[in-house]
């Protein structure tokens, strides 16, 4: 029978037998092999040509590895002898090592707003990039994601992978449950797995930017205070945890959290509308006088200026531009945002009925008819 410990054995081995991989150098500490477990692998930091790799050794034999690392799989490459004295041949995926740590370990050492906030931007970032692949992780989850040492995230262990190599296929496990739309089947594989795990993990980040008391659950449980099947809906009605979620994005002004957050009512295991909120480019230094309010094809508003957009279209509403500033309805808020950068300068309840600035200053109406002058912009 093949186990864990007979595998790191003949990693240790300097007769170990191999295929192709021979000199495979692993990192030792306290005379054994570093070393990894994982639901199907056991994955060494190695030394090896020169270089440094992180060589993962597979417990049992996937078909659907070669189709989704190509090259870098090394089918049937190490031999390991059992307890009993069976030999087994491992397949073998020896990809570049990324230096960093995950973003599980980061989360649990960021502290302050400003950290959560760069963790949460370079993650947008990473979701980006997924979402315009043909191709999809299949378990996007924070202990799958390593942030390197300039910020910049990449996805690891991608074993349970959509390629188009396999379309038509079903998928061989649903992910993890605290990342996933509650939904997800096997029968649910293509390249827009990792929808719900995206706009999940991005909508936590942002929170914790936000609030970053919430990460004090996270550091215990290992997860976060709330769960997919908390947040998705049959009705119109959001659901409480959510509605809370949608709340906090509305009353800042996070126009894109707001509408990310939105979707993970979805009854659906796609996102339909994920991709294009991601994919939005903003442009500022643009001449402002051409601004104007326009609303895209989803009925949402935004502004925009020779034709590039300089305030997103993610607003439920829009009342007015003047003196550089646009007035924005989000949810039950409404933002006064500067167009130069898009920056929130102040917020009011949508029933306090502000209008567009006038000199600096916005026009309150009372609810017993009397008016309130309001400073908006300080010199």
């Amino acid at each position: 029978m093949l186990t864990i410990a007979s595998i790191v054995d003949a990693v240790a081995s300097p007769f170990a037998v191999w295929r192709t991989l021979r000199g495979i150098e692993p990192e030792m500490c306290d005379g054994r092999p570093r070393y990894v477990v994982g639901n199907a692998a056991v994955s060494f930091p190695v030394r090896w040509g020169g270089g440094r790799y992180m060589l993962k050794c597979y417990t049992r034999p996937s078909d659907r590895l070669a189709a989704i690392y190509g090259e870098a799989l090394h089918a049937r490459e190490l031999c390991v002898i059992d307890f009993a004295g069976a030999y087994h041949w491992v397949d073998c995926l020896l990809a570049e090592y990324v230096e960093g740590c995950t973003l599980d370990e980061a989360l649990c050492k960021a502290s302050t707003a400003e950290e959560y906030a760069a963790l949460a931007r370079s993650f947008d970032c990473l979701a980006t990039e997924i979402l315009l692949l043909e191709r999809a992780h299949g378990d996007l989850k924070p202990e799958n994601i390593i942030v390197c040492e300039d910020g910049v995230m990449q996805a690891i262990d991608w074993d349970a992978a959509y390629v188009p190599m396999l379309k038509g296929q079903r998928s061989v496990e649903i992910g993890t449950a605290a990342y996933q739309h509650p939904l997800r089947d096997m029968s649910f594989y293509d390249k827009h797995l990792d929808d719900y795990s995206i706009a999940f993990i991005s909508t936590f980040l942002h929170l914790a930017e936000l609030r970053p008391d919430v990460m004090e659950y996270y550091r215990q449980h290992r997860e976060p205070p709330f769960m997919p099947k908390d947040l998705v809906g049959r009705s119109r009605m959001l659901m409480p945890t959510l509605a809370l979620l949608v709340e906090e994005f509305a009353r800042r002004g996070m126009a894109r959290e707001y509408q990310v957050a939105m979707l993970l009512r979805s009854p659906y295991v796609r996102l339909f509308d994920l991709e294009y909120i991601f994919s939005v480019k903003v442009s500022h230094g643009n001449d402002l006088s051409q601004a104007a309010l326009e609303f895209d094809e989803r009925g949402r508003w935004g502004v925009q200026c020779a034709g590039e957009w300089i305030l997103p279209p993610f607003y439920t509403s829009a009342i007015g531009i003047s003196e550089g500033v646009a007035l924005m309805e989000l949810g039950a808020y409404r933002h006064f945002v500067r167009l130069s950068d898009g920056v929130v300068l102040r917020s009011f309840d949508a029933q306090s009925n502000v209008g567009p600035l006038r000199e600096g200053c916005t026009t309150e109406r009372m609810a017993d008819g009397g008016e309130r002058i309001i400073r908006v912009v300080v010199d």
